[in-house]
């Protein structure tokens, strides 16, 4: 059973080492670097003298406790050898060793994925984004990754589950560990609908670094990172970091210089992020990749309703239904949105575009009014949000 080596393998090296990397070229499996001698294998992947000394101290019935709890809680393990691992993973610096998923076996490699990331304390706005983009990619066929933590990536997890769609909720610690049990349900939930991921075995606890390494794998598993809020010291902007580092695409929702919540993340579009003004603009940019794998959402809603939606979902309990009741699909596209859930800003926007009828864009709204850039296109991702503009091909936007 070549899982053991690779068990063996993560415990010599020690969770997210880049020495996985080295091993993987070198030898091509665990095993074949088990058993080459250990003056060989500590040149040819330059471990390092604590990894040199774990070579012969990890104890065999440790391997097998870890084997034993996957195959008694249903945690298959997934090895660099095995042909499910995600491809995309073999290319970053850090792969790992193993991976322990509950849930669903998933086929990454032909599948188009998005992870989206922010902040365990999101605005209601934040939110909001979060939900919707989620459940409009899950319509459509992608999966949605994100941290299975409470905040951005609860509402990314609950949008990607409303849509009936696969999410994946990587994890920073074992899957049956008692990391953040105010969230377990959705976690639960998480597995009907996808599945959890992880590096560390099952009943590995939180420990210092974990999520920075645990961000590694979630920006790696995808196409692109999608990033909601990012204030500029948060874990959401060590995942654009991976990102980036990793070649990823990185969408990034632009707001008010003012706001701390979107210092990080303008930071991240001047830095060469793509704003992110609808939906359509990830639809669009993996069309032609997966065109076989991308479809038409299976039930046509309007966002308006995706966002009222959310305001009746506790995120901490998945497993309630909503309290609004949903509508015909014909009679939700024709129902209007009302300007009192808007800001100011977005308010003076939607007049602008009113005025112009037609299709407009984002750039019109500058030249008439007295804001910046970086807050119309603000304003214009709330406007689509709240279902009151629509984009349309050539980078444009129309009333609803």
């Amino acid at each position: 059973m070549s899982a053991e080596y690779w068990i063996w393998l993560q415990q010599v090296l020690g969770y997210g080492h880049d020495a996985v990397s080295r091993v993987i070229a070198a030898y091509g499996t665990a095993k074949d670097f088990y058993l080459a001698p250990d003056s060989e294998k500590i040149a040819k992947c330059r471990l390092n003298k604590t990894q040199a000394a774990r070579l012969h101290s990890i104890p065999r019935k440790d391997i097998f406790k870890v084997l034993q709890d996957c195959a008694k809680h249903g945690i298959n393990i997934i090895t660099p050898d095995d042909k499910l691992f995600p491809e995309r993973l073999l290319n970053i610096a850090d792969p790992p060793a193993a991976l322990y998923v509950k849930g669903s076996r998933f086929d990454f490699n032909n599948v188009p994925s998005i992870a989206i990331v922010g902040p365990r304390k999101i605005s209601n706005y934040g939110e909001k984004c979060a939900y919707v983009i989620a459940d409009t990619l899950a319509s459509c066929g992608f999966c949605v990754i994100s941290g299975g933590a409470v905040g951005g990536d609860s509402a990314a997890h609950k949008g990607a589950i409303k849509a009936d769609g696969y999410t994946v909720g990587v994890l920073g610690a074992g899957i049956e560990s008692d990391y953040l049990k105010s969230n377990s349900d959705l976690r639960e939930e998480i597995t009907r609908h996808g599945c959890l991921l992880t590096e560390y075995p099952p009943f590995y606890g939180v420990e210092k670094g974990a999520f920075p390494k645990r961000n590694r794998l979630m920006s790696g598993l995808a196409n692109g990172v999608v990033v909601i809020e990012g204030a500029v010291d948060s874990g959401t902007m060590i995942t654009a970091k991976h990102a980036a580092e990793q070649g990823k695409d990185v969408f990034v929702i632009p707001g008010s210089p003012s706001l701390p919540q979107y210092q990080g993340s303008n930071r991240l579009i001047a830095d060469g992020a793509r704003p992110l003004l609808s939906s359509n603009d990830i639809i669009n940019e993996y069309l032609f990749l997966y065109p076989d794998k991308i479809h038409e959402p299976k039930q046509k809603v309007s966002v308006d309703d995706k966002v009222r939606e959310i305001e009746d979902v506790n995120i901490n309990k998945v497993n309630e239904p909503t309290k609004t009741e949903i509508s015909k699909p014909d009679e939700r596209v024709t129902a209007r949105p009302d300007k009192g859930m808007l800001s100011d800003d977005a308010v003076k926007v939607i007049e602008v575009f009113e005025a112009l009828g037609e299709t407009f864009t984002a750039d019109d709204a500058v030249d008439k009014t007295d804001m910046d850039s970086g807050t119309v296109l603000g304003c214009v991702t709330e406007l689509e949000i709240c279902g009151f503009i629509e984009a349309v091909p050539g980078g444009r936007y129309r009333l609803k």
